[in-house]
């Protein structure tokens, strides 16, 4: 597990950081002018009062999670736009001290969302944040999930909805704690931000781009693959190899035989499955490619049908 930091946030906000097992929420911190704190009558107001059938229970409290709400189909809001309150520099970072800040925005995930399916909540998730360009955080989303067809960085994914990305959390198993997932957070050097979670260390160069492989699992082949015999049957044997050790669903996909199972469930680590070159004749070649739901291509395995 990693927890890298990343100066290069161009956007002016203070990102505040709460992580829990099930829940991570961000929120954006933007500079006020010192005559607006003052003119306000109550600086530490925020938008806990009634909103038509909305309502907050609580008071937004920065290095804290939002409070709940009712009058919505959840308690936990995905992401709202603030305003208030507004607060000392110094409540932020002893860096900010006599500077005047206000809550812009917050974006919050939380995996007992009713509207997150299990199509999101899988294997080798990267849960991502964008800032747009009038400093609004944006609804995370598992960019793995929503770009599965073109395979795109989640980097570019969410830089593609008009919102550069500032956080990153890489969930290798749908079982794994969010306060034990992996993180990339970009922040604005200006600003600075805060995490509940320790262990951020800088990076050295703004290539984040690694980041995503080097905290997913990935898939070795101990035995199977090279040659079988026309209509023949050969049995693979792979391995899941991961620091945390946890179990996954494999996905298979033929490009030629055929696969009695396409899904196969590792047990401490090992997986194995069967392939039939059925309907092939000597000569021909093909594969098997092995992944998680939404991360397809991990491994391939080549075959070559021999008499």
């Amino acid at each position: 597990m990693f927890r890298k930091a990343v100066s290069s946030m161009s956007y002016p906000v203070f990102l505040d950081l709460v992580v829990t097992e099930r829940i991570v929420c961000l929120t954006a911190y933007t500079e006020i002018e010192k005559h607006i704190f003052e003119a306000d009558a109550d600086p530490g107001d925020d938008q806990s009062e009634s909103i038509r059938s909305l309502r907050f229970e609580g008071h937004f409290v920065p290095g804290q999670l939002p409070p709940k709400a009712t009058g919505v189909y959840h308690d936990r809001l995905p992401c709202v736009q603030l305003g208030k309150p507004l607060v000392l520099g110094e409540s932020l970072s002893q860096g900010l001290a006599g500077r005047y800040f206000k809550a812009a925005s917050y974006s919050l995930l939380d995996l007992d969302d009713p509207s997150i399916r299990s199509g999101e909540k899988s294997d080798a998730a990267v849960w991502v944040c964008g800032v747009d360009y009038e400093g609004n955080l944006r609804p995370f989303y598992n960019a793995i999930a929503f770009e599965t067809s073109t395979k795109m960085h989640p980097m570019r994914s969410v830089r593609n909805l008009g919102t550069p990305s500032n956080l990153f959390i890489y969930q290798p198993f749908a079982s794994t704690p969010l306060i034990q997932c992996s993180m990339t957070l970009k922040y604005n050097l200006s600003l600075g931000y805060r995490s509940s979670v320790q262990g951020f260390f800088e990076a050295q160069d703004y290539n984040y781009l690694p980041d995503m492989d080097e905290a997913f699992p990935r898939l070795e082949l101990i035995s199977g693959g090279g040659e079988i015999g026309a209509g023949g049957q050969h049995e693979v044997t792979v391995q899941v190899v991961s620091a945390e050790g946890r179990d996954a669903t494999l996905y298979l996909e033929e490009t030629g035989g055929y696969l009695p199972m396409r899904r196969v469930r590792s047990i401490n680590g090992k997986a194995s499955f069967k392939v039939h070159a059925l309907g092939l004749a000597a000569g021909d070649a093909f594969k098997v490619k092995l992944g998680f739901r939404n991360y397809s291509g991990l491994l391939d395995v080549p075959f070559e049908v021999v008499a």
